[in-house]
């Protein structure tokens, strides 16, 4: 049986730094664990997933018990990721996305990728997450940023649920530019609902 040894604690320190890139966007690692685990294989660490989770945990703060900065709806989400591209707003697209905490007590746990077979360190994919959602939207605010942008349409054809949360996934839009409609288009990546409360998971795309 083959084995992938995940040297973590190097490999975060490197991704959360910003002294590179990951090379692969978080879906892509998933889809990465999830062929070595079809062909036999195993991801494996030196320590077990409750020992990663609580060490990680305590680096990104206390349970925020809910998401914050939400929104009420996909559509109430979207139109302010709109209205901060709009503007070039960095600071409020960062408010739109999950927090290393609300990753770490909320979304992680709940996660597939948590779970056997897969077990993937809650470092690897939150590091790998910052990394293509950065790139994500770098992105759009280089072919959206400052202009006037109007929504049109949004459309998540795929719902997947996880415990208590709802994952929002495929959502494309159909945007007006300067009165052009715009073909529709994946800007961003999953949205996470949680009680009522949505907001992304990441800004990841392929633009």
């Amino acid at each position: 049986m083959s084995k992938i040894s995940l040297r973590v604690i190097a490999l975060a320190a490197v991704m959360l730094s910003g002294g590179c890139q990951s090379e692969k966007p978080l879906d892509e690692q998933q889809q990465h664990i999830q062929d070595v685990v079809a062909a036999g294989g195993v991801v494996d660490s030196i320590f077990p997933i409750a020992v990663h989770l609580e060490r990680f945990r305590k680096g990104a703060g206390d349970n925020p018990d809910t998401l914050r900065n939400a929104s009420a709806s996909v559509d109430a989400l979207v139109q302010r990721w709109v209205t901060a591209i709009t503007s070039s707003d960095t600071a409020q697209l960062n408010k739109l996305i999950i927090s290393r905490a609300e990753f770490a007590w909320l979304y992680y746990p709940e996660s597939k990728m948590s779970q056997p077979p897969y077990e993937a360190p809650p470092e690897l994919l939150w590091g790998q997450l910052l990394a293509s959602s950065d790139e994500g939207a770098r992105a759009v605010l280089k072919a959206f940023g400052g202009q006037a942008i109007k929504l049109k349409t949004v459309r998540c054809p795929t719902v997947v649920t996880e415990g208590p949360n709802r994952l929002h996934e495929g959502c494309v839009l159909t945007l007006d530019l300067k009165g052009a409609t715009q073909p529709e288009g994946a800007y961003f990546g999953t949205i996470l609902e949680r009680n009522g409360r949505f907001k992304f998971v990441g800004y990841t795309n392929r633009m």
